[in-house]
């Protein structure tokens, strides 16, 4: 069965699932500068995602990128924004903190949706976005959090851009947005080559980044960019909700990462948020 045929929420569950394992992933670096991760990450990415469109659309390949216009080069900024926001918060924050505020890209894209889409907001979402906040605050604002500040601020860019990313495919759902993910790789790669104090690699780090760019990411987000598609905004961060709850396994599992009691705490508000406005909405 072709990706393309199916469904957009099972589309989106399973690009939260290959995204989940990425702050594992990163804190197994042997390197320690996220933009030598960065660019070494976008360089077995980007073939992947052109693989893919050649693969998928062959004779149309080229006329997908041209199509794009202004909107989709704006959609590949937005993802390499968000993709370089990811490598700095894990250097100064934890995977699941990182992972529970990504979540919050689910009220964002209610509030998004409701005015840039015209979707209504019903009173279930509305006490949700209530509850969804102060678990953030848990998470972040006291003191039984174990985040940065700086580390959040970094997290914080995730959502936002994601949000922005997907009201954009939403409102233009007429442009293929793939070949946006394939450019925001050359963004990327760009900017970590330029910003990156070394690009040396050791073969541990060439054998897991080739995983990171091409089997974690790529697919991470074509599935995340074909589902948004044809999904509803408001419903696109309840489906993504697997990375926040996949996330932290692998943290724990992989590297023994323990999530501070506040993430846990507020990271829990957030789910059962998300809870109330997937059986509410």
């Amino acid at each position: 069965m072709s990706i393309y045929k199916i469904p957009g929420p099972l589309l989106i569950a399973m690009g939260g699932l290959f995204l989940s394992s990425g702050g594992t992933i990163f804190r197994s670096f042997e390197m320690a500068d996220p933009w030598a991760i960065y660019f070494w990450r976008s360089v077995f990415f980007t073939p992947a995602v052109l693989l893919f469109i050649f693969a998928t659309e062959k004779s149309e390949f080229v006329n997908k990128f041209r199509s794009l216009g202004v909107i989709g080069i704006i959609c590949a900024a937005l993802y390499a924004s968000g993709s370089a926001a990811f490598m700095f918060a894990l250097k100064h924050t934890t995977v699941a903190n990182v992972v529970f505020i990504i979540s919050i890209q689910s009220f964002f894209l209610a509030i998004m949706g409701y005015f840039f889409l015209k979707e209504k907001i019903n009173f279930s979402t509305l006490v949700a976005i209530i509850l969804a906040a102060a678990g953030l605050y848990v998470m972040i604002g006291t003191n039984i959090s174990g985040g940065t500040a700086l580390g959040n601020a970094y997290a914080f860019i995730i959502p936002i851009a994601f949000t922005t990313v997907v009201i954009l495919i939403r409102k233009f759902d007429h442009i293929d947005m793939v070949p946006a993910v394939g450019l925001s790789g050359v963004f990327a790669l760009t900017a970590g080559f330029l910003l990156s104090d070394t690009i040396a690699i050791t073969p541990h780090d060439l054998l897991l980044v080739c995983f990171f760019g091409a089997l974690q990411y790529a697919p991470g987000f074509i599935c995340l960019t074909l589902g948004s598609r044809k999904t509803p905004a408001a419903k696109v961060g309840i489906f993504a909700f697997t990375e926040a709850i996949a996330g932290p396994i692998w943290a724990y599992l992989f590297i023994n990462e323990v999530p501070p009691l506040g993430v846990l705490i507020g990271g829990t508000m957030i789910f059962l948020a998300i809870l109330l406005k997937s059986f509410k909405s």
